[in-house]
């Protein structure tokens, strides 16, 4: 069960849209807490905005795509940015259920420098326990998640060596995980 919870957070923590009125602009560790809460108090029609209002959606769509990101027209990068959020919204809505009831605590923030930072949380589940860390960066006077990590794996990364893999296997290309997206 709580792999399952990871995996909609994870989902469902990539995508851009802001609830009105929220403010971006405190420390790394204000940004994750005020998102926990959010998450914990969100009903099932508000649980999206509540988990994704904070993420930089279009950098980390760009991250992922890798070394082939130079080699997309921009109108393609705009689809592929635009599937992946389609994607994960739908995730979200599909897995709203198990993130209620959560519990997220923050336990440590390390500066990586003045803009990067890891928010170390742990999430409690019914009773389930996990660590999570969150990657931070700060642009545009904001602090944006663009990395989850579990168990060792920062999930941002991993998606793009999966993306990667599809857009190297002979004659694939973005439409390739662009569809991919679209049956997802």
């Amino acid at each position: 069960m709580l792999r399952i919870i990871l995996a909609a957070i994870w989902v469902t923590m990539m995508t851009p849209p802001a609830l009105a009125g929220t403010d971006k602009t405190g420390s790394a560790e204000q940004i994750i807490s005020a998102t926990a809460q959010d998450i914990i108090e969100a009903d099932r029609d508000r649980l999206a905005e509540a988990v994704l209002e904070r993420m930089d959606i279009r950098a980390i769509a760009r991250f992922t795509l890798g070394r082939h990101a130079k080699s997309i027209e921009a109108d393609k990068v705009d689809q592929y940015s635009n599937a992946f959020e389609a994607y994960l919204r739908r995730q979200i809505e599909t897995n709203a259920d198990r993130l209620q009831g959560l519990s997220m605590t923050v336990t440590k923030t390390v500066h990586r420098n003045e803009r990067d930072a890891i928010v170390t949380t742990v999430v409690d589940a019914g009773g389930e326990r996990m660590t999570l860390r969150w990657r931070m960066l700060l642009r545009n006077a904001e602090w944006q998640v663009v990395d989850l990590e579990f168990a060792g794996i920062w999930l941002a990364i991993e998606q793009r060596a999966q993306i990667s893999a599809i857009l190297d296997r002979p004659g694939a290309d973005i439409d390739d995980v662009i569809a991919q997206f679209a049956r997802g």
